[in-house]
């Protein structure tokens, strides 16, 4: 009875201690979640401003290109212009040079010819006043006509030669124009870019925020499981341990009552024998039967009060073959055979559990490392957390003892250290029965216990 309730407090205490780093992991979860969400935040408005830069950038951009567009056409109606004006100053500097070749005739006559005296002649030589007044005439208008064709052309040339000047100077500052927005616009275009790289950088990192979150939401979805999970064996665990006490309770009622009855019997055995002893010698087979029914009395008592003492059996020290009755879950408290027998790992830690009055059901296939799988799923054994007196089972190198286990290996647990090694103490070949070592890698190790 003892071995049962130490049993059953181990049990707990290995329930609990498997539940409660749940909660622990539930509220880290909860505040990582938190701060997931405060960087979201933090990233959608930082992505709101760059936006608005962006927004307010592509605004100054459209209007220096309205600006460019109306620039290139005032060029291009200057450009006209100036084809018309120049087409214009070369019509005019045409006859302006058909003028200069006239007046330099004139000029180159008169030097040779002595055109004024050819003049006077003229006019001394006339026949009459009236062919004197033609003459003069004549003479007058030839010279008026000169002069005011050198005064046209030169004005028309310098008239000229200012709208070209204008035409020139308003060319060359529309050009200017144009290649400041020009820089401008490039310089603008340059920024937008960089600002909309900078945007794509917030959404990446709420992207990367947000896939974070989602992991911890599951994170926490599976911490939840797992919490119910273990909540649902522990109450489970509860009932069957309430079940256990009220059978053993009838058991100790039952052999209790037997204990009476037996010595009521034992009791009228003795007085009925002191009678016969006071009888007369043919009373003497009566009173063989009744030290006979007195001896198997007597038996019966000892037997029954040996049932009401705590007597739970302790298995062989050495394997033993042979079948058993079994119940229907992992844990069996009447005594059966150890189909673990051999000397093996899994033979000591049946031996390991019959010493504490629990009897592991066969697995099949029930090699070491199949306990981790087969156990659970035929119902002898569950899943636990690492803790002392639980059961490690795997097929990894370093728990096995050696590579490329076809078998794989199973121990005791008897510490769990800080830095995630365990303790265990085994049997088996090449370790010796209740081998002990020490750190051992709990990589690829399922931790059990007997359901």
């Amino acid at each position: 009875m003892k071995k049962k309730i130490i049993s059953a407090i181990l049990m707990s205490t290995v329930v609990l201690s498997a539940a409660a780093p749940l909660s622990g992991v539930y509220a880290d979860t909860n505040s990582d979640i938190a701060k997931q969400d405060a960087t979201i935040s933090s990233a959608q408005s930082a992505k709101a401003q760059a936006q608005a830069q962006v927004d307010s950038l592509q605004s100054k951009v459209d209007s220096l290109q309205q600006k460019q567009a109306s620039t290139k056409a005032q060029i291009a109606k200057i450009e006209n212009e100036a084809k018309a004006l120049n087409a214009q100053i070369a019509t005019l500097n045409e006859s302006i040079k058909e003028r200069t070749k006239t007046l330099e005739a004139q000029a180159r006559s008169a030097q040779v010819n002595s055109s004024a005296t050819n003049y006077m002649d003229a006019v001394v030589n006339s026949k009459s006043l009236t062919d004197v007044i033609q003459k003069v005439t004549a003479i007058a208008t030839v010279s008026s006509a000169n002069k005011q064709m050198l005064e046209q052309q030169e004005k028309e040339q310098k008239e000229l030669s200012q709208k070209s000047e204008t035409v020139k100077k308003n060319y060359n500052q529309f050009v200017s124009l144009s290649q400041s927005l020009d820089s401008q616009a490039q310089e603008l275009t340059s920024q937008q870019a960089e600002l909309k790289v900078a945007t794509l950088n917030y959404q990446a990192t709420i992207a990367t925020a947000q896939d974070k979150k989602q992991s911890l939401l599951d994170e926490k979805a599976a911490a939840e499981k797992a919490a119910q999970e273990a909540a649902k064996k522990q109450a489970a665990y509860e009932a069957q341990q309430k079940e256990a006490a009220k059978a053993q309770a009838a058991s100790t009622a039952a052999t209790t009552k037997a204990v009476e009855e037996a010595t009521s019997t034992v009791s009228s055995s003795q007085a009925s024998q002191s009678s016969s002893n006071s009888s007369t010698s043919s009373s003497s087979s009566t009173s063989s039967s009744s030290n006979s029914s007195t001896s198997s009395s007597s038996s019966t008592s000892s037997s029954s009060s040996s049932s009401n003492n705590d007597t739970t059996p302790t298995p062989t020290p050495t394997p033993t073959p042979g079948g058993g009755s079994s119940s229907s879950s992992g844990i069996n408290s009447t005594p059966i055979g150890n189909p673990y027998a051999g000397g093996g790992c899994t033979d000591y830690v049946w031996q390991h559990f019959a010493a504490q009055g629990i009897y592991i059901r066969n697995i099949m296939p029930g090699n070491g490392g199949q306990w981790a799988s087969n156990g659970p799923a035929q119902g002898v054994l569950h899943v636990v957390g690492a803790a002392p007196g639980v059961i490690a089972s795997g097929f990894s190198t370093d728990f096995v003892g050696y590579a490329g286990s076809p078998y794989g290996h199973v121990a005791i647990v008897t510490a769990v250290n800080s830095d995630g090694t365990i303790d265990v103490v085994e049997g088996g070949s090449g370790f010796g029965w209740g081998h002990t070592r020490s750190h051992v890698s709990a990589a690829g190790v399922t931790f059990l216990m007997p359901n």
